[in-house]
């Protein structure tokens, strides 16, 4: 970095106070940002859920919750001491007892020893918590799986602030007391220093880590946007892309300007024809479609077509209006009169015929059909009757006697009379009215054709509706005033039609009109105007067909444009600078050089390493570990595992140096895969910060909590630090049982000892009355014990050159191994042998006696005096 200052860089000397400046810095940033932050604040990774949310966010789709106060550490503690004094009533955390407290010292070390599933790490969880400390991946305390009833994470915390006493209650997913922040937790999977992509060690402070998170998340939220649109883009179908319609049409012009904009009234109003522009289209169509020529052609045709069929109309109209039918009505009623006039004659003159109805319209058929034969081919020469001598009938070819030659002569003057001649007069006036009719009659196919012409030829549908109605009234009118004109009245008669023969004209009108246009030069206005028109409805039939494309094409431009928008704010450029702001704040030369103490503190390899900013990703500065002699070499290929972790180590307690307050520090198994040299070096660390702050140490690690112990003693550059051990195990399906004490394996032998005759003063009133069973468990118990701390007692005495659970051999102690003496061998196997005869059944003894509780004192007091002997020699020897 360079030696120019960053604005605004004044005062962020520490980690909290550059958490709470990037706080005030994000209350600018995109609402989705403001989330990621508040995300990455308690935990060092962004999964793909968090990256799904966050999407969500960005697009609008989900509501953020923005980066608080109470995500952070305060800065306000920064400046106080803070030290924790218990954490009790815990809940719902993990399978941890209820009702357990567990406490810690109020200085120095407090080290927790819990086996692996003793409940330890629950408790570690809880005050990572509490005191904001980042988590892997944002983990969270889960309840008891196997409890019947489960509920939110809750525990109280007891602790100080100066000399001032607080107690909160905690509720996972609530804040709590800010101050509380003020405690730094050291967790290795969180840690600053890490492996990068190179296998190099990177140093990135936390708030730089949560800027780079964030850089990185823009990136992943950007791209994640930019699939999102090109495979938006992807589905524009070929229709709306290489569109079919013209340019310059309205719908051209719609289509080629089509965006987020662009609203479904407006395709709505294009898309389609009314059925006046449809047909409009369809006469356009057919006459710029072909040959002009043709089209005059076939146009004079349906010209020609309408015209007669108007005049039919016309005819069949005048036939059927209410004076045709009074004239044909009269000439009806004149005409049954004229017949029933002859009718009465010929009843009167033929009364006395053989057969009836002489003179009826059938008998004068029957008798002109008679004259006709008689005339043409009987008697050619003769008038009619031929009733000479001789004759015969033309009807039954008898020869006629006198009687049927006067009866053929009175039917003869019967049709000659008067009567007959009025009725044959009436006859024709009759049949000249109804011919005048009949002549205009209009079948329905007739009806059908002119009704098409008009619809699918003119195309004006509703003319063709209006004469398909009037025609067929016609029509009805005219066949009731054919079939019953000499019965029916007029008011019976169907309504009058009313042809729009005012129309009819019109559409004669226009296709004479259209007759001249197709007529007209191809490249004159007139014409031209007809193609754009035509166009126009064109494309308006083709927008109809691809609206639902359309319509979902604006859907995707509309979602495009909030994508695009959305991409804007995945902008780095402000995180740039406010990562260039926070760099220059906290890794400064002190930091530098207390990180150079540290790394030197903590034994690396012997190796001189210093921070070196190595690079920028995304605008965020990036600091790696380097060698100072060789800082082209990578560190990460160098240093082992266990080194990493040391170094990791040396870089949290550097950045403490920046904090003035010695507030309470938290190591959640700071030792793991570190070998025993590394683990000296630790201890001893640890041993010295207690000297000046609370340091509390959950560790499984036996050998590490051994060294913690010895590290503590007084050296000749300090004093001892103090000391105080917790002891967390598991019982059953609950962990989290709390002691105030050591594990056995590491407890003072002398306490130990205490510890047994305390129990034996307890436990011996069992034996004093008689409860043998009772007393047989505390007996076994007791030998149990007995043979522990014979063990431990052998175990301590050869500590000075072989320590318990250490490769490291203290050749400088040998000298004291001198004082153990044959006896002292003999005794200790005698006494570890009658601890464990009770332990093991002894063959064909059905009931061996149980020792009294002087006998089981008398043991202790053996192992007393053993310890006290040897350690007393020892201790002659310096």
């Amino acid at each position: 970095m360079g030696t120019a200052d960053v604005d605004g860089a004044e005062g962020l000397t520490n980690e909290a106070a550059a958490l709470a400046d990037i706080l005030s810095w994000s209350a600018d940033c995109p609402a989705w940002q403001r989330d990621a932050l508040r995300r990455l604040s308690t935990q060092d990774t962004l999964g793909t859920v968090d990256t799904d949310a966050l999407l969500a966010i960005c697009k609008g789709a989900e509501e953020g919750v923005p980066l608080s106060a109470t995500d952070i550490r305060d800065p306000a503690a920064s400046t106080a001491v803070v030290s924790l004094g218990a954490l009790h009533g815990l809940a719902n955390v993990n399978a941890l007892a209820v009702g357990e407290r567990l406490t810690f010292g109020k200085s120095g070390l407090t080290v927790i020893y819990g086996d692996n599933g003793a409940g330890k790490s629950g408790y570690a969880r809880v005050l990572k918590q509490l005191c904001r400390a980042r988590s892997p991946k944002g983990e969270t305390i889960l309840p008891n799986i196997y409890a019947a009833n489960t509920g939110t994470p809750t525990a109280n915390v007891d602790f100080h602030i100066g000399g001032q006493k607080r107690t909160v209650a905690w509720r996972q997913g609530n804040a709590v007391d800010a101050m509380l922040s003020a405690v730094s937790v050291f967790d290795s999977r969180t840690a600053n220093v890490h492996v990068d992509n190179t296998n190099d060690l990177a140093y990135t402070p936390l708030p730089l880590r949560i800027l780079a998170a964030l850089a990185q998340a823009c990136q992943d939220i950007k791209t994640q946007l930019n699939k999102e649109v090109t495979a938006l883009e992807a589905q524009t179908p070929s229709v709306i892309a290489n569109p079919e319609c013209r340019p310059g049409t309205e719908v051209g012009k719609l289509v080629a300007a089509l965006s987020a904009k662009t609203t479904p009234e407006q395709v709505e109003a294009l898309a389609g024809l009314t059925a006046e522009q449809q047909t409009r289209f369809d006469t356009l169509q057919s006459d710029l479609g072909s040959d002009p020529a043709k089209i005059a052609r076939q146009l004079q045709s349906m010209h020609d077509k309408l015209i007669a069929a108007t005049d039919r109309l016309r005819a069949l109209t005048s036939a059927v209006t209410d004076s045709q039918w009074a004239q044909l009505c009269l000439a009806a009623r004149q005409l049954e009169t004229a017949r029933a006039t002859a009718a009465a004659a010929s009843a009167t003159l033929f009364s006395a015929e053989p057969l009836r109805d002489v003179g009826s319209d059938v008998w004068k058929e029957l008798w002109e059909a008679a004259r006709s034969y008689s005339r043409a081919s009987a008697y050619p020469d003769n008038p009619f009757p031929m009733t000479a001598e001789g004759a015969h009938c033309v009807l039954c070819h008898q020869e006629l006697d006198e009687a049927s030659r006067r009866r053929l002569g009175s039917f003869e003057a019967f049709v000659l009379d008067e009567s007959k001649r009025r009725e044959a007069e009436a006859q024709e006036r009759y049949d000249q009215a109804r011919d005048g009719i009949t002549g205009t009659e209009i079948s329905m196919a007739e009806t059908h054709d002119f009704f098409s012409l008009v619809r699918d030829d003119i195309g004006d549908i509703s003319l063709a509706d209006s004469l398909r109605r009037e025609c067929v009234r016609a029509c009805w009118r005219w066949r009731a005033m054919m079939r019953s004109h000499s019965h029916t009245t007029l008011r019976n008669l169907p309504q009058s039609p009313s042809i729009p023969f005012g129309e009819l004209q019109m559409a004669s009108d226009a296709l004479t009109k259209r007759i001249e246009l197709v007529q007209t030069e191809q490249t004159s206005p007139e014409r031209l105007a007809l193609v754009g028109e035509r166009d126009g409805l064109a494309d308006r039939v083709w927008l109809a067909l691809v609206k639902e494309d359309v319509l979902a094409q604006i859907t995707r431009l509309t979602t495009i444009n909030g994508l695009t928008k959305a991409v804007k704010e995945t902008s780095t450029n402000k995180i740039t600078t406010q990562s260039a702001k926070v760099a220059q704040a906290l890794v400064t030369n002190r930091l530098r050089g207390r990180f150079a103490k540290e790394v030197d503190k903590l034994g690396v390899a012997g190796l001189a390493i210093e921070l070196q900013q190595a690079k920028t990703s995304a605008g965020v500065p990036y600091f790696q570990v380097r060698l100072i002699n060789k800082p082209g070499e990578p560190v990460g290929k160098v240093l082992s595992e266990g080194e990493h972790r040391c170094v990791a180590l040396a870089a949290f307690l550097a950045e403490l140096a920046t904090i003035e307050a010695q507030s309470a520090i938290v190591f959640d198994d700071p030792v793991s895969s570190l070998d025993h040299q590394h683990r000296d070096k630790v201890a001893a660390r640890l041993a010295d910060e207690g000297q000046n702050r609370q340091v509390i140490i959950f560790t499984h690690d036996m050998a590490f909590l051994l060294l913690l112990g010895e590290a503590c003693h007084a050296t000749k550059d300090r004093n001892a630090t103090q000391i105080s051990y917790r002891l967390v195990s598991r019982s059953g399906e609950s962990a989290g049982y709390c002691h105030d004490e050591p594990p056995a394996s590491v407890m003072p032998l002398d306490k130990v000892i205490e510890g047994m005759r305390i129990h034996l003063t307890n436990v011996k009133v069992h034996h004093e009355r008689g409860d043998q069973a009772k007393w047989q468990r505390e007996i076994t118990s007791f030998q149990d014990q007995l043979r522990t701390t014979w063990e431990r007692a052998v175990e301590d005495f050869v500590t000075p050159v072989i320590r318990r659970l250490s490769r490291k051999v203290d050749t400088t102690g040998l000298l004291k191994l001198t004082v153990l003496t044959t006896d002292d061998c003999v005794s200790m196997r005698e006494a570890f042998g009658r601890c464990s005869k009770l332990l093991h059944s002894q063959p064909g003894e059905l009931n061996p006696p149980i020792p009294a509780p002087a006998a089981i004192e008398a043991e202790i007091e053996v192992l007393e005096k053993w310890i006290k002997g040897i350690r007393d020699r020892q201790g002659k020897l310096g």
